[in-house]
């Protein structure tokens, strides 16, 4: 598999969701070890979506859930609260993160996607990688 090729192509879906969205967000494809792959960042996403990206790709890619679905498990008493607070903060539970999975449903990278509200990131990263 090429991740890279595969990165493009979810980054180019991406954009075309957001933009039909009227929505312009940040990308980014972080493969199952934690490398940075792609980022790419729309004209006119806030600056500050480039870093929240990254950490919902990091996110999803490495505990292979959807950021949307941790959230209800950071909570105080839950089994994955201290998450937030490891690896130098990079976890993030806000939902725009998607682990992404090959043809025997092998989490091989995590894509996420900010610049909008979490309900229209998890939209738009959900509509990329139907």
């Amino acid at each position: 598999m090429d991740l890279l090729t595969k990165a493009k192509s979810v980054a180019e879906r991406v954009e075309a969701e957001a933009t039909k969205a009227d929505v312009p967000v940040a990308v980014c494809i972080i493969d199952v070890h934690g490398n940075l792959v792609l980022q790419h960042r729309m004209n006119g996403a806030p600056v500050f979506a480039l870093e929240i990206s990254e950490r919902k790709a990091y996110t999803s890619a490495l505990v292979r859930l959807r950021t949307a679905d941790i959230l209800p498990l950071v909570q105080p008493g839950q089994s994955l609260y201290a998450l937030p607070t490891v690896g130098g903060g990079r976890f993030c539970p806000m939902g725009g993160g998607i682990p992404l999975v090959d043809e025997d449903g092998k989490v091989y990278a995590g894509v996420g996607v900010s610049g909008g509200t979490a309900e229209e990131d998890v939209a738009i990263v959900e509509a990329a990688v139907r």
